[in-house]
């Protein structure tokens, strides 16, 4: 069946044509007043383009076309004397009609037409017999009676096909947005234990454990690592086949994506004795206007591959700049590597989804087999191509071609500045640790957070890792940890590093305002400074990281009393310093003592078991202003987020064993999510009185 406007169209056409030739067969045989006259044919023309622009009803517009046209059609055949011919255009603009017309309007012309032909046929023969004899006519009643009736059956089956394709259609869209919600739910579901078994490996890692067991703990970590590598891969795939996947176009530093690449790829390759070789056209603009987060995933997964089949020789990210004009150009990437290769005939399978060429072979690799297939639609749906050329056991080369829009057209000069960067750290040594620094790098990308704990653990830093903005915020305003120093990735999802700095620089306390922040970030150009500086931040840390300017950075924030000198590999530490530190870190005797109405073996369970981790702990509680927001949220009875900080409460008191108060605040929690205010203005002055006095008595057993 034909669309609505194309089949009113051709009907329209054809019935302009029939009455053209009507006004033309007038003029030769009966003169131009007669031709005027046969003109008013074209009025059902004219009526149905203006019934076009003023009704959206198109039953409507249909019906009044086929009732004019077969009215007009009626009375220039008769004014012509050539009645006999009506059939033979009641049946041509009936086939017309019915490409797109519904069984019922069909059965209406077909009764209308047919009435119609057998009240000419009764009552106005002799105008018929003009043309041919009645029994002709007669012939063509029959004819036209069998085939409207022919037309009007095999209408109402394609119609019905049509019903039942589109129920199979509708079923298989069900089925298919099932599949994706399956995908994801499931994806979702498995995620949630899967990071808790991440943090608790992390968490152990960081313990004094033998070596074996450090071993087993390590294999953990890695092993779930993949396994969320792969989840998010199905994320990303029932994204794109339900065509949820968006493309987001913002300006991004070409330094700052190459950077994160090679800094993933690098971390991947530590254990592998293959050669990197980058050779990055200095010429690519600076900075760019695309989707930076689906490009670096592009470059990841291609250069990912190549680690994963390439077991000897070399790996080269080539990059190239093609301009067109000033604001646009195009940027060709090459990925060669001298890996197993792909035969011809297994290419065509490379951009299959779950697919693996030579999986027999390659069992030890892990993985989906939907990188490339991921790889291949987001390009397209950025505008650009991907293709491959390969020889086996000789070597792959991945190309893609992606045209991107023009922000800053200076060069970037990338592989200058990482000359120069590698150099200096190769010289640089370092003079001095911290090891009781409390630093927080926050980032979105976990290579690049286990990237600079790698570079920061020279200095004997154990960083804590973040991967949001907002999860920094949520640190900051519990307090739970008093850190000394944060740095702040710039380019993040959702909250970039300005507008977290800008939120923890609104916090009403003088830790927050006072924390030194410092910017993580590849736009190190001039102005970058102050623009930052404006934002709340402290100073920059230019990426890829140079360990003599982080040297810089964490010489000139850090509190003095958390650095110690390096002479030769050995600190420097006075011997009554250090008796004072061993003196200040000792837990005090009695201080567990004093602790009335608290679990304190459950809240040094909580700790790894530290006595004087948890009494470390017990000070930053002892410490927290959490009751002051409290306070302020039952002032203006916002019950959102007087929850949202009676959760904050819950969670401290928890982890110190307050389990009473832990209760009253876990109660107010709820009735804060409720709604429940009536509830929370009954309870509020008991919890805060046993809160504060839960603080205050930990602060007197501190000091006593």
């Amino acid at each position: 069946m034909l669309p609505f406007r194309t089949s009113m169209t051709l009907s329209i056409i054809e019935f302009f044509c029939t009455v053209l030739l009507y006004v033309v067969y007038a003029l030769n045989q009966y003169g131009t007043e007669q031709a005027i006259f046969i003109s008013i044919g074209f009025l059902p023309v004219l009526l149905t383009l203006l019934l076009y622009r003023i009704v959206k009803n198109e039953n409507a517009i249909l019906r009044c076309f086929y009732i004019t046209m077969s009215v007009t059609s009626y009375i220039i055949s008769l004014r012509l004397e050539i009645l006999g011919m009506l059939i033979l255009v009641y049946m041509a603009q009936g086939l017309i009609i019915a490409l797109y017309s519904r069984t019922r309007i069909l059965v209406e012309y077909i009764v209308l037409t047919v009435v119609a032909l057998v009240v000419v046929g009764i009552f106005q023969r002799s105008v018929i017999t003009l043309f041919f004899p009645m029994e002709i006519y007669m012939i063509f009643m029959l004819v036209y009676c069998f085939g409207m009736v022919t037309l009007l059956f095999l209408v109402t089956g394609v119609n019905s096909y049509k019903q039942q394709m589109e129920e199979k259609n509708e079923e298989a869209r069900q089925a298919l947005e099932a599949k994706g919600n399956f995908l994801a739910n499931m994806s979702h579901e498995i995620r949630t234990p899967m990071n808790a078994i991440c943090g608790m490996a992390e968490l152990l890692s960081q313990q004094d454990l033998p070596e074996k067991t450090l071993g087993y703990v390590t294999t953990i970590q890695n092993s779930s690592e993949s396994l969320l590598s792969i989840i998010n891969e199905i994320l990303d795939f029932s994204k794109i086949d339900s065509g949820k996947m968006n493309i987001v176009e913002e300006e991004y530093h070409f330094n700052s994506l190459i950077h994160d690449v090679l800094s993933i790829i690098e971390f991947r390759m530590r254990n592998k004795s293959v050669k990197l070789n980058i050779d990055i056209d200095n010429k690519v603009p600076r900075v760019l206007v695309g989707d930076e987060l689906r490009i670096r995933q592009v470059m990841i997964n291609l250069l990912g591959n190549a680690v994963n089949f390439t077991h000897r020789g070399h790996i080269t990210l080539r990059v190239r700049w093609v301009k067109n004009d000033e604001r646009n150009g195009v940027m060709e990437v090459d990925v060669e590597d001298t890996g197993i290769g792909i035969s011809q005939e297994n290419i065509t399978k490379l951009f299959v989804a779950f697919g693996q060429i030579d999986t027999r072979k390659n069992r030890n690799v892990e993985g989906t087999g939907l990188g490339l297939v991921i790889s291949k639609t987001l390009l397209n749906l950025m505008g650009g191509d991907i293709w491959v050329k390969s020889k086996l056991k000789e070597g792959s080369t991945f190309s893609f071609r992606l045209p991107q829009k023009v922000k800053d057209s200076r060069p970037s000069n990338y592989a200058e500045d990482l000359d120069r960067i590698y150099s200096k750290n190769e010289d640089y040594v370092i003079t001095f640790r911290a090891p009781a620094a409390k630093v927080m790098v926050v980032d979105d990308n976990k290579v690049n957070l286990e990237v600079v704990k790698e570079i920061m653990s020279g200095f004997g830093i154990e960083p804590t890792l973040v991967e949001s903005g907002s999860e920094a915020l949520n640190r900051i305003e519990e307090n739970l940890v008093p850190y000394d120093l944060i740095f702040m990735d710039h380019m993040m999802p959702f909250m970039d590093g300005v507008e977290t700095t800008q939120k923890i620089r609104a916090l009403d306390t003088e830790y927050a305002k006072e924390l030194p922040i410092i910017a993580l970030t590849a736009n190190a150009i001039k102005g970058v400074e102050k623009q930052f500086k404006a934002a709340g931040m402290d100073d920059y840390l230019a990426k890829p990281i140079r360990i003599k300017q982080l040297s810089d950075i964490l010489q000139r924030w850090l509190p003095v009393d958390k650095v110690v000198r390096v002479l030769d590999g050995k600190e420097m530490i006075k011997e009554e310093k250090k008796e004072s530190q061993e003196a200040a870190a000792a837990p005090k005797k009695d201080i567990l003592d004093c602790l009335v109405g608290i679990a304190v073996e459950e809240g040094m369970r909580n700790c790894g078991g530290s006595k004087n981790a948890y009494i470390r702990i017990l000070q930053t509680f002892a410490s927290s202003n959490l009751l002051a927001s409290l306070e302020e949220y039952y002032e203006k009875e916002d019950c959102q987020n007087y929850g949202i900080i009676a959760h904050a409460i819950k969670g401290a008191c928890l982890n110190i064993g307050a389990k009473e108060v832990a209760d009253l605040a876990f109660k107010l929690e709820l009735a804060g999510k409720q709604d429940n205010l009536a509830y929370i203005k009954g309870n509020h002055n008991n919890f805060a009185e046993k809160y504060r006095g839960t603080m205050q008595m930990i602060a007197k057993a501190m000091i006593g």
